[in-house]
């Protein structure tokens, strides 16, 4: 069995302009706050040669399945992120390494999924949550009220907050 993601690239360093495509898929487990993905991400791009390294211009789109911060109303979401990621034979600050003659494109592609991810989702601008009372979902049914609360015996407490 082949590694789709696991692209090779020995042909390529010190050749600079020279570009092998690649398209493949991964499974990811992401969980991010209310947001997670789980399942494949697929990948597609290029690797261009360098003097000294490799560049990889890539495409990720996967699935995510978020949870909205005020109602928790759930739903999917395709996402897709685009980015460029250098490789070296020394590591850099972000750690990818051309490691023996391949690169792996999954971990960057991994990375930059997990950094488009929002960590607290909305459904919908202006999402009005909640009520904090009964847990009425406010954008579906307007909550009317709950009456007087002076018999709670946290009633002398909301004093304290109001001035």
């Amino acid at each position: 069995m082949t590694d789709d993601l696991l692209v090779p690239v020995d042909d390529l360093i010190g050749s600079p302009g020279k570009r092998r495509p690649f398209s493949g898929s991964r499974e990811v487990e992401l969980h991010l706050g209310e947001s997670t993905v789980s399942g494949p991400i697929t990948v597609t791009g290029q690797v261009i040669g360098l003097i000294d390294a490799v560049k990889a211009e890539l495409t990720a789109e996967a699935v995510a399945h978020l949870t909205c911060t005020r109602c928790l109303e759930e739903w999917d979401e395709a996402m897709t992120v685009s980015a460029e990621q250098f490789f070296r034979r020394i590591p850099d600050e972000d750690g990818y390494v051309i490691s023996g003659d391949a690169v792996d494109i999954s971990g960057p592609a991994r990375d930059e999924l997990a950094l488009a991810l929002p960590a607290t989702p909305l459904c919908r601008v202006g999402c009005l949550g909640l009520c904090p009372t009964c847990g009425t979902d406010l954008n579906d049914d307007p909550c009317g009220g709950h009456g007087d609360d002076s018999d709670s015996p946290f009633a002398v407490l909301k004093d304290l907050f109001d001035s």
